[in-house]
């Protein structure tokens, strides 16, 4: 059954661009209850410092811009997304770290308490721009949870693309993920 295991997707290397249109659509991930952001891009997307601090410029918590990625935790149900820089004024303000931050102190996320457990959580997870093209394939191959609704139309459109999966064709894939109801968790890998 698809929903107590890993689905193994195998794509054809063409493929690659069209499934940034899915990281952005947005997908889920698991963490730790408490966990701080920094901690999670590492953990859960596989991120190193250097990404981290360089590229990752753009990060949205539950709405609410994040300057200090070492002191916002995530819990339950947050919802993370993520870019590279955004272009002009606006994109410059809502970056990280950036000295025009103070024109949305208001809407900046703030420090939050969270009790830090074992729980596993689940964030909701979208990245934008160069960051979905330049991690996406990795991120991918690390495995998402994805809507097994939304994850059929999309492989129904690029048929042609999918090499196979745990060994099923496309058509008996398509077919099981349509009798699917919420996530599912799934690796891509490129061929």
């Amino acid at each position: 059954m698809i929903d107590d295991r890993r689905l193994d997707i195998h794509m054809r290397t063409e493929s690659i661009s069209g499934w940034n249109f899915l990281l952005q659509k947005g997908f889920t991930l698991q963490g730790h209850a408490g966990v701080s952001v920094r901690a999670f891009l590492q953990e859960a997307l596989g991120y190193d410092n250097c990404l981290i601090d360089e590229s990752v410029r753009t990060i949205f918590l539950n709405s609410s811009p994040v300057d200090d990625i070492d002191q916002a935790h995530l819990k339950e149900g947050d919802r993370l997304a993520l870019g590279s820089a955004m272009p002009g004024l606006v994109g410059i303000c809502m970056g990280r770290d950036n000295p025009y931050k103070s024109f949305r102190s208001d809407i900046s996320v703030k420090e939050e308490n969270i009790d830090e457990s074992a729980l596993l959580i689940k964030v909701f997870v979208k990245i934008f721009s160069l960051l979905a093209v330049d991690t996406g394939v990795d991120v991918l191959k690390r495995g998402i949870f994805i809507n097994a609704e939304l994850l059929a139309g999309f492989l129904e459109d690029r048929m042609e693309l999918v090499r196979g999966a745990d060994g099923l064709d496309v058509s008996e894939l398509i077919a099981l993920l349509q009798t699917k109801k919420g996530d599912v968790s799934v690796t891509v890998e490129f061929s």
